[in-house]
């Protein structure tokens, strides 16, 4: 099955300042999480806020050629 990446396959997030991103990520958590949670979580979120970042600046692996190397792999079993 043929597997295109274009930039309508990307989502749109809204660019929320840093108050703003813990703000939401302590909306989702639940009422009994612990500090050790919360300090998980918000690593989380600037890990993956830091990878977006990253693909923007044209960083990284284009999709379509992680999946031929996955799918070569696959195929090769």
């Amino acid at each position: 099955m043929p597997h295109d990446s274009t930039t309508a396959d990307k989502p749109v997030r809204p660019s929320l300042s840093p108050k703003d991103e813990v703000r939401a990520l302590l909306d989702r958590l639940p009422e009994t999480v612990t500090l050790e949670d919360i300090q998980y979580h918000l690593d989380v979120v600037v890990k993956v806020l830091e990878a977006e970042a990253s693909l923007d600046r044209g960083e990284g692996i284009p999709h379509d050629e992680v999946f031929r190397e996955f799918e070569e792999k696959w195929r090769a079993r």
